[in-house]
């Protein structure tokens, strides 16, 4: 990650209430942490894997630097700000340090005037400058429409990209009309995630996101539909009454899901690349190892 330029420079540990607290915890485990305490607040869950704030730290100013340190970690590889057909969410003449600004006023001002209680009434309030900068944080093609969200993709447009929850619990993290897969997710329990950061530590972003697919990809099975010969008939869809989440079942097991990929691997070894299976089974063989070593 290539580094940032002065005027991107995190405040000193002395002034920054969110790196006295927690030091060791990296900027998106640090806005996990911060915006679990902000929904909790409310009534409401954050990530599962998060740490509890020191009652001595102000939740305000936590907002503050959590956001900020998260966005000079990792603005210079996931924004740009050239405006084009090719970044419809970019701001016309705006720079990284008023992405950086605009947004954290937002966060400020929603968790000072009930933003998180209420996100839908909160948004509506929201003047079109604000909601483009919403829009640009999140990557979102299509300018915000506030009469059309539902509660969850209205609440995540006001957190951080990788503090975002699946509040429903359907597998998906809606953020505006937008539905994305992850993995960890705000449910995914703390020692799974140990897990599975060990194994992929060393793992760059594409790799590791060839494995969440993999590990995902039991939710897009779980909603395809078939007839008694097997044909596919339909694929149900998020908000379907018959859409179903397989994490939710009482009966499953994130080992039971590493074991199942090893038994493919083994079964269609003679029809992959060599390369390819001994690439797989050794995640694989390694994120179960890690499982039985972290999960209960």
């Amino acid at each position: 990650m290539s580094s940032m330029s002065a005027s991107f420079v995190s405040k000193s540990s002395l002034e920054d209430p969110v790196r006295v607290s927690s030091k060791h915890r990296t900027s998106d485990r640090q806005v996990q942490d911060v915006f679990a305490a902000v929904l909790e607040q409310v009534g409401r869950e954050g990530y599962a894997s998060a740490q509890p704030l020191p009652e001595s730290i102000s939740v305000t100013e936590a907002v503050r630097s959590s956001w900020e340190n998260w966005f000079n970690e990792f603005s210079s590889t996931r924004y740009t700000f050239t405006a084009g057909s090719g970044s419809p969410s970019v701001r016309e003449n705006k720079t990284a340090s008023d992405l950086r600004t605009d947004y954290q006023q937002i966060l400020v001002s929603a968790y000072e005037n009930g933003g998180y209680a209420t996100p839908e009434s909160f948004l509506k309030k929201l003047s079109c400058e604000e909601l483009a900068t919403i829009q640009q944080v999140h990557h979102l093609a299509d300018p915000i429409r506030t009469d059309s969200l539902s509660p969850e993709a209205a609440l995540n447009l006001l957190l951080p990209p990788d503090a975002q929850v699946d509040e429903n619990r359907d597998g998906l993290t809606a953020v505006g009309a937008a539905y994305t897969i992850r993995f960890p997710d705000s449910n995914t329990p703390s020692n799974v995630r140990m897990a599975w950061e060990a194994t992929t530590k060393d793992m760059t972003e594409q790799d590791r996101m060839l494995y969440v697919m993999q590990l995902s990809s039991q939710l897009l099975t779980a909603n395809m539909h078939f007839d008694d010969n097997g044909q596919y008939l339909r694929s149900s869809e998020p908000g379907d009454a018959d859409w179903v989440n397989p994490q939710l079942s009482a009966d499953f097991s994130f080992k039971r899901q590493a074991h199942a990929r090893l038994e493919y691997l083994n079964h269609f070894s003679a029809q992959m690349p060599p390369e390819q299976y001994q690439r797989d089974t050794k995640f694989w063989s390694t994120f179960r190892d890690n499982l039985n070593l972290f999960v209960e």
